[in-house]
């Protein structure tokens, strides 16, 4: 059996009766819950999805119904989640090697997320593997098939979690940048929130911080990214105020991110590498040009040119006059000619963006 045939199971039987709505059909964009959850399974590459349903099951059938899902009834959905989980278990293909189990209350984890897992199953020996965010277990785990028996088998209360408890020493917690993991939808208060990460279509504060820790960068860079990120913060809101539309969220995630491989060689080129495999394009482009810039004099500033310059005005983690940082610069690469050009020549471009913003505010820019 190939260790890379892979399965989801989808639980979407209950009742959503703390919700007062069916969380199923609840709206994210132009998708419901289970279909978001159907097509991030899809495009990682998992045909073998099974749904398993109940109430109100006769409509999810005929959401799903041009999809690539299977949708299984189970009768005995009043008795609880757990039966939903051996039903969907019973219905794995014999040459299925592991399997996702997801419950449709957690409908945002990330295809990066899949994938990563994915991975690190094929990686390693272990034959449970757990995705994390910032130390916590979450959703969903990858389970080998080597424990279908031992789950359909179990006479024990407290469901598969308690299962799967004492096969600890064959588990591995996979550090993931995703807090959709351990974002469920039990309330309305649930989903708004979930709505509301939804909406950014960038990683939170919480998971920029994710990611530059999983990436290995040091603490000193994490401040320094910081600190850019108030200076590029406080850029966007003058300009916002004269008429711009900057979206805070977009410049904050890639003022934290721009130095994600600092210890790479041309690490602007490689970092905007790093976020596209991320599947953060935007921010990519945005970091890419933070090292060196062309600036457009009559055309309108770019979210490029505020993340450059707000690059340009912090050494280390302390706002600087642009002057004395690029003297420092010059003085410290001293009768190094090609460095200097390259000095002076970042100099000149970020005075253009000064000078930009100038003209729009009608005033001096104030930056310390």
């Amino acid at each position: 059996m190939n260790k890379d045939n892979f399965a989801a199971v989808i639980l979407a039987a209950g009742y959503s009766s703390r919700m007062r709505d069916f969380k199923p059909l609840m709206k994210f964009g132009e998708y419901t819950a289970i279909e978001t959850i159907v097509n991030t399974f899809t495009t990682s590459g998992i045909c073998n999805i099974i749904v398993v349903v109940g109430h109100r099951g006769k409509e999810l059938i005929d959401v799903l119904k041009d999809s690539q899902a299977k949708c299984i009834e189970n009768k005995n959905y009043s008795q609880g989640m757990y039966s939903s989980v051996l039903k969907g278990i019973e219905a794995l293909n014999e040459n299925v090697s592991a399997f996702f189990m997801l419950p449709v209350d957690i409908p945002l984890v990330k295809i990066h997320t899949i994938e990563t897992l994915k991975s690190q199953y094929l990686c390693c020996d272990k034959g449970i593997i757990y995705p994390t965010f910032n130390g916590k277990r979450g959703h969903p785990p990858l389970i080998d098939c080597k424990y279908k028996d031992i789950i359909l088998k179990n006479n024990e209360y407290g469901g598969l979690k308690n299962i799967l408890s004492k096969f600890d020493d064959d588990s591995i917690n996979v550090p993931v940048f995703d807090k959709f993991t351990i974002m469920d939808m039990d309330t309305k208060a649930d989903y708004i929130e979930l709505l509301k990460y939804f909406s950014l279509k960038v990683p939170n504060r919480e998971e920029c911080y994710s990611i530059l820790k999983m990436h290995d960068v040091s603490d000193n860079v994490i401040r320094h990214c910081v600190k850019v990120s108030e200076i590029a913060t406080y850029i966007l809101n003058i300009l916002n105020e004269k008429g711009y539309n900057f979206d805070e969220d977009l410049l904050s995630a890639a003022a934290l991110l721009h130095d994600i491989d600092r210890k790479s060689t041309n690490h602007a080129k490689k970092g905007e590498e790093t976020l596209k495999k991320l599947g953060y394009e935007h921010i990519g482009n945005i970091i890419s040009t933070h090292m060196d810039i062309k600036v457009g004099e009559k055309e309108n500033i770019t979210e490029n040119e505020i993340l450059y310059l707000a690059d340009k005005l912090v050494k280390e983690d302390k706002v600087m006059p642009l002057e004395c940082r690029f003297d420092r610069c010059l003085l410290k690469h001293k009768n190094d000619f090609e460095a200097e050009d390259k000095i002076k020549q970042r100099y000149i471009e970020a005075k253009k963006v000064i000078s930009k913003i100038e003209a729009v505010i009608g005033k001096s820019f104030d930056y310390e």
